[in-house]
């Protein structure tokens, strides 16, 4: 299940800093605190992630180097998922009690909090991101155990996310997938670095065909692919190939 919420900037040069994530991740959790404060602190201490979001999609902006990304359209859109729907309800709920919203030192309001329908999941499928997928391995330089974060560029992106992707669907329902298997076809990715808190995480920002296991695909539809998918990372979007085609056959 997705929402996507709707907010308008208020006062003058509203300004969104380029590292955003925890902030919007705090905000959320405080939404559900709001209406349910058993469940956010549930969602806050479990190492299993509940939820994931979009990055801020500003449509019309200007960028600022020094101090972040200029907001020039009425409003900005953050989608929200998870795979309950006492979470989505809970975040709803908190929205509309509580519309206030904070990132940086830009105040917005939630002026409208939409569901957003949910699609078929066919093999083959194409997905876009709306957060960088975020995959880590450890490695040994000099005798000493060093995080790395991977690209798809690498062979062992794939085998981590595989693994990743097993273990959060396990935690979560306490089973493995009666499928298992998956394969992506990137189709082409940016690489891109996020500060969270007090720590960088290097993900990517993809256009990919999945292949494969239909419950490992929802999942991660619902809750995003990869790691951190709590503090905005591996959220993703079908992209409506038939729509597409319509639409240049009408031009």
């Amino acid at each position: 299940m997705r929402i996507e919420v709707k907010l308008r900037p208020v006062g003058e040069d509203p300004i969104l800093p380029f590292n955003y994530n925890y902030e919007v991740y705090r905000q959320i959790v405080g939404k559900i605190n709001t209406v349910d404060p058993e469940m956010a602190r549930e969602v806050e201490i479990s190492h299993v992630d509940h939820f994931t979001f979009s990055r801020v999609l500003v449509r019309k902006r200007d960028l600022l180097p020094d101090r972040g990304i200029r907001i020039l359209s009425d409003t900005v859109s953050l989608y929200i998922a998870s795979h309950s729907p006492e979470v989505i309800k809970s975040i709803v709920e908190g929205f509309m009690a509580s519309p206030a919203v904070r990132i940086g030192k830009t105040d917005f309001i939630a002026e409208d909090v939409k569901p957003i329908k949910e699609p078929v999941i066919k093999d083959g499928m194409l997905f876009s991101t709306l957060s960088p997928i975020m995959v880590r391995t450890v490695k040994f330089t000099n005798d000493r155990m060093k995080i790395w974060d991977l690209y798809p560029s690498e062979p062992a992106f794939f085998d981590k996310l595989r693994k990743v992707m097993i273990l959060r669907y396990s935690e979560l329902y306490g089973r493995t997938p009666d499928d298992s298997s998956f394969s992506m076809e990137v189709i082409k990715f940016k690489p891109v670095r996020i500060l969270v808190a007090d720590t960088y995480y290097r993900g990517s920002l993809m256009i990919f065909r999945y292949f494969g296991s239909r419950e490992i695909a929802r999942f991660g539809y619902d809750l995003g692919f990869g790691e951190k998918t709590k503090y905005g990372f591996g959220m993703v979007k079908v992209i409506d190939e038939e729509a597409s085609r319509t639409d240049r056959m009408g031009e």
